[in-house]
């Protein structure tokens, strides 16, 4: 019986890390588009919720890398998916049971500890597959990852509009909990023993080759702009404008649709017709545009229409730089390549929210979303330069 089950687990270990994945960013998404309307009805200033708010990224950048490269020593990345889950459920719990800003503060890091295990589901995703195969792989992963968090952001805000802030983080902490369990029935796919282990100084090495460096800097970019305005500042806006708070889920989820559809079209479709590179530069061009014309936005109709066009750039943006970046790299050190990778793109989500929310409180968020949308136009001809000379983005 038990050599049926394993046989059953094996033969469905990719439609079950898919499972899991949808419950890991439901989670961890029930609460982020209402988290900066709650902080200020809380009496935080722009400021102190930017930096609340990129704690979250915070956590990833210091802890992705050293996971990735103990998950390649130890040839286990099912650990990390499971402890994923926990991290998510505890963080959570202590915002559904708190609401002083500091421990505020330690559970929304403690929610970025579960968000640096993502590295360790998508290389075992991706390994369950031929290198060959890897768009198309991380767009149907994406495309997961994105539903989690459109159907999170919906739930999540509909539930505070209906009974109150905390229920959101109530529900985060259920499915985090429904998603623990699943993950324990995750399959490993462990790589061929290596004589040497992965080390710090060799995951550092191998941030050198030219893609996985590149891809790195043009993910940090776009999680920079991404965690300004869509998990940043934009529902922050809205509220300003007179959205509720069902109204704000509906926002961010509307945002998340395209980028759904943009990455699992653009990781297959897509692909076979354009350079990788051109999508990426498309995606950064159109949430560049989209982004520095949020000034002039005085209705909520029109808001959803721009957040849903800055979606579409931002599903080509990291779906295909994910999928690419780990490509030239050793199947035994793509943990830590893909750690490598998400560190570096945590910078973004740290700097990203500080950065708008201070110049929030000196100036206006207009000045902070024109700042956002002229990095992402800038980033877009970078992208197009740096990435013509890898192999992998032809």
């Amino acid at each position: 019986m038990h050599q049926g089950l394993s046989s059953l687990l094996t033969r469905k270990r990719e439609p079950l890390l898919l499972t899991v994945t949808f419950f890991f960013w439901f989670a961890l998404y029930t609460y982020p588009a209402i988290l900066t309307p709650y902080l200020t009805e809380l009496g935080a200033s722009l400021t102190s919720a930017g930096i609340v708010v990129g704690s979250y990224g915070f956590t990833q950048t210091l802890l992705r890398l050293p996971a990735g490269i103990l998950s390649d020593r130890w040839r286990n990345k099912k650990y990390f998916v499971v402890a994923g889950l926990f991290f998510s459920m505890m963080s959570a719990l202590g915002l559904f049971l708190f609401s002083d800003l500091w421990l505020i503060l330690l559970f929304r890091a403690m929610a970025g500890i579960s968000a640096a295990t993502w590295v360790h589901s998508s290389t075992l995703y991706l390994s369950y597959y031929p290198p060959e195969s890897s768009a198309q792989a991380m767009g149907r992963l994406s495309f997961i990852n994105n539903i989690g968090l459109m159907s999170a952001m919906l739930a999540g805000s509909f539930l505070a509009q209906a009974a109150g802030w905390p229920l959101a983080f109530l529900l985060a902490v259920v499915v985090a909990a429904v998603g623990l369990l699943l993950s324990l029935l995750v399959q490993d796919n462990q790589p061929e023993k290596e004589t040497s282990p992965p080390t710090l100084r060799s995951a550092l090495t191998v941030g050198k080759d030219h893609t996985l460096f590149w891809t790195s800097v043009l993910a940090l970019l776009s999680q920079l702009v991404n965690f300004a305005t869509t998990q940043g500042f934009v529902p922050e806006f809205a509220s300003q404008l007179g959205a509720s708070r069902g109204t704000i889920g509906m926002l961010s989820a509307f945002a998340l649709m395209p980028r759904a559809l943009a990455a699992l079209l653009g990781g297959s479709l897509l692909a076979r017709w354009f350079r990788l590179r051109t999508l990426i530069g498309v995606g950064f061009m159109l949430t560049g545009v989209f982004t520095c014309l949020l000034p002039l936005v005085t209705s909520l109709p029109l808001l959803f229409a721009f957040q849903f066009a800055a979606g579409i750039g931002s599903g080509f943006q990291m779906t295909l730089l994910m999928s690419i970046c780990t490509r030239t790299i050793p199947i035994s050190q793509k943990a830590g390549a893909m750690g490598f990778y998400q560190a570096v793109y945590g910078i973004g989500m740290v700097t990203g929210p500080v950065l708008i929310g201070g110049l929030a409180d000196m100036f206006s968020l207009g000045t902070g979303f024109v700042i956002a949308g002229a990095v992402a136009l800038v980033t877009a001809f970078l992208a197009l330069f740096v990435l013509q000379r890898s192999a992998s983005a032809v």
